[in-house]
């Protein structure tokens, strides 16, 4: 290579053209991307009794569910915990939020526990399922059974009604949790 292929002239592309043409090629990807399918969508959250955000990660959803035919007063119920997500699964979330421009999340997997009350004996049944979160059909696939989110009917795998579920708030999920551990609540003061 010759001093003279060192010191030869590079041209430039003005700041304006290449602003320009990288707007210019920005609406024609948008164009593009807006006469895509982008896929069903998810069931309006008004016309669900029960709500789960697809898109949070690090929150936990309760889920009280009676059986059909048990009188209340025994208290006999059971409590399905969606657990937050791992570390790695909410890094990956990053990507859901940037691809909703191309496809809609409707569906999600949660790490799951179970939990029964039968009076004043609580107890964890499980602390190893998955839950299937599907907001375009509106259903919630446990490991034991299925919830409807639309009207919080609790199904057996086989279809039959054995009861009704709806959501707790997450304090009161977490004061569940924690009695059943025998520890108390925070109270978000200083000693």
């Amino acid at each position: 290579m010759g001093r003279a292929d060192r010191n030869r002239r590079v041209t430039r592309i003005p700041l304006k053209t290449s602003t320009a043409f990288g707007k210019a090629t920005l609406v024609a990807v948008l164009l593009l991307v807006a006469g895509c399918d982008r896929g069903s969508a998810p069931l309006p959250s008004e016309s669900l009794q029960i709500r789960i955000n697809l898109l949070c990660t690090t929150c936990d959803d309760f889920l009280r569910c009676d059986a059909s035919g048990v009188a209340s007063e025994t208290q006999s119920y059971r409590l399905y915990r969606l657990r937050e997500k791992s570390f790695w699964a909410q890094i990956a979330t990053i990507w859901d939020y940037l691809i909703q421009l191309v496809r809609r999340k409707t569906t999600d997997v949660r790490p799951l526990s179970i939990y029964e009350n039968q009076g004043e004996v609580r107890r964890i049944t499980s602390s190893v399922g998955k839950a299937r979160v599907d907001a375009a059909a509106g259903l919630i696939q446990l490991p034991d059974s299925t919830i409807d989110m639309r009207n919080g009917e609790w199904r057996t795998p086989t279809g039959a009604l054995q009861g009704q579920c709806r959501t707790m708030p997450r304090r009161e999920g977490y004061a569940w949790v924690r009695a059943m551990l025998g520890r108390e609540l925070p109270t978000g003061r200083a000693p």
